[in-house]
């Protein structure tokens, strides 16, 4: 095939058509997208310089939401606060209004007479928290509600048994072991948390009443002729004893006692530690207690454990050998106990004093007439519902949460807006009682400073917001200056872009007029010569 021979004129004609197509289409391009960069080929400076400020605008447009939610938090915080303080104004009528009737010798309607329970919290759920190793509470089971560690388990013996009836009166559920004075008794297995194993501490602690005090009666025994810890009745005294008879720094007998009566619920307990625990500033001590109060302590010396020892642990009676004040009595049984114990606890800690005294008082529950008026406490009610529903997406200002607000994309420019517990006891509310002028007077005097640390939140929020709300405007301004900024490096001048379109197609018409007079003057000269 023989080549196509094209002329010189043609051919730049053609490439001039070709430049001048690619005008126009850039040209059109920009039009339709509004932009005279449109990739980093148009201009790459440019193009990188704005992509990086739409990027930041973008970045701080999402913190405008998180900022927008903050204001909404803040601003029901304000509400709450504002109706917390028309509560509290509520209140100080109501009270004022009792107090000129009472004042006046009337009596104000409102006033009524309520039991108020002032029970501690009951001794299982105590012990339970303090998570002893061992805890029997004899109230129809023997087993350990303690550790879950193997050994350690109690069975009654010779006629020992449940249903002896409840030795206080606070909790609910309560019950005890009824020991007959004569063979009765708990054995308790052998474990090494207990017995089989050393400890440089141990806490035991038990409840009982005894039908007599007479002669000697064991209430906890564990060891036997080397060594041992015992809680015993001893004529009239209740005494906790422990020996070491083995290695050299043992101790000999650490006898502690108090007097006691028959038919009396006691608290007992003892406390031992080694030389590198200290109690009450005292390293190496025995301690006794009775009913939650030290009844006397001993110096282990420089004995920093108490050994390991077989044989199994007596409650109500002796099991396999005991220690007293006066010697060993290796007999395998006696000393029974003639009465009802519960709630036995073996720690391998020393409990504090403060620990076993809420123990010991934890046994009688207490209740007390007080006069309370139902208006005021309608109102104290209604405060804490209302700073319950004074959340905002979770966050409750008026209920101790904090409102963390950011203002910039790497965190270093953030607001923290503390929140307060406005709840009424919070508030210093805490009396309630209408039953005298002064008491009355006394509540009227703690509503006024309420007040007030209402109202100094509420000065604290309005400012928070404030700041809030002039940083979302500055950054609405910042996105829009990063967008127009963006926007001066990329948009195109409309003008000047139809005027490049248009002459791009003027060009391109005379081109292809060219191109058609040049290919008319090829075919005659290729005639003429044909």
């Amino acid at each position: 095939m023989s080549e196509v021979v094209v002329s010189a004129a043609i051919r730049n004609t053609v490439n001039a058509i070709n430049r001048t197509q690619a005008s126009f289409d850039k040209s059109s391009l920009r039009l339709a997208t509004g932009l005279k960069v449109n990739s980093a080929l148009d201009a790459p400076q440019n193009f990188f310089a704005s992509q990086s400020l739409n990027n930041r605008a973008s970045d701080l447009t999402r913190l405008l939401d998180g900022i927008g939610q903050s204001i909404r938090t803040v601003e029901e915080a304000v509400s709450g606060v504002q109706a917390v303080e028309k509560l509290l104004n509520q209140a100080e009528a109501v009270v004022q209004e009792s107090l000129t009737i009472v004042e006046s010798g009337g009596i104000d309607p409102a006033i009524y007479d309520e039991e108020i329970d002032l029970s501690p919290q009951p001794l299982n759920t105590q012990i339970s928290n303090s998570n002893p190793e061992f805890y029997y509470r004899l109230n129809n089971t023997v087993a350990n509600t303690g550790s879950s560690a193997s050994g350690g388990n109690a069975s009654l013996n010779s006629g020992a048994s449940f249903g002896g009836g409840a030795l206080y009166s606070n909790g609910t559920g309560q019950d005890s072991v009824q020991f007959d004075g004569v063979d009765d008794r708990i054995r308790v297995s052998d474990s090494a948390l207990i017995n089989t194993g050393t400890t440089d501490q141990r806490t035991v602690e038990l409840t009982f009443n005894a039908n007599t005090v007479a002669g000697r009666q064991v209430l906890y025994e564990e060891g036997a002729n080397v060594n041992g810890l015992t809680i015993y009745i001893d004529n009239g005294l209740l005494r906790v004893e422990a020996e070491d008879d083995s290695g050299g720094n043992r101790y000999g007998n650490l006898d502690i006692s108090a007097p006691i009566v028959a038919g009396q619920t006691y608290h007992a307990a003892f406390v031992y530690s080694g030389s590198n625990v200290t109690v009450n500033g005292n390293p190496s001590t025995f301690i006794g207690y009775l009913d939650g109060a030290e009844i006397g302590r001993e110096s282990t010396g420089s004995d920093t454990l108490f050994p390991s020892h077989s044989g199994d642990i007596g409650i109500g009676g002796v099991s396999g050998g005991v220690q007293f004040h006066d010697g060993e009595d290796n007999t395998a049984n006696g000393y029974n106990f003639d009465g009802r114990i519960s709630d036995v606890a073996i720690y391998n800690r020393s409990l504090s004093e403060s620990e076993l005294f809420n123990h010991a008082n934890s046994l009688e529950g207490s209740t007390t007439l007080i006069s309370l008026n139902r208006e005021y406490n309608a109102i104290l009610e209604q405060i804490d519902r209302l700073v319950i529903d004074a959340q905002y997406r979770g966050i409750n200002l008026l209920d101790g949460d904090d409102l963390t607000t950011q203002f910039n994309e790497n965190n270093s420019s953030t607001l923290v807006t503390e929140g307060a517990d406005f709840r009424w006891r919070s508030l210093g509310l805490i009396d309630r009682e209408f039953d005298s002028i002064s008491s009355i007077q006394n509540i009227l005097s703690r509503i006024r400073p309420a007040t007030l640390e209402v109202r100094a939140f509420g000065n604290t929020l309005a400012n928070d917001l404030n700041i809030i709300t002039s940083r979302r405007g500055f950054t609405e301004q910042t996105v829009n200056a990063l967008r127009s900024g963006a926007d001066d490096l990329t948009l195109l001048d409309q003008n000047e872009e139809g005027a490049n379109l248009l002459a791009s197609q003027t060009r391109l018409e005379l081109a292809t007029t060219s191109l058609s007079l040049a290919a008319q003057s090829q075919a005659s000269t290729l005639t003429l010569f044909g």
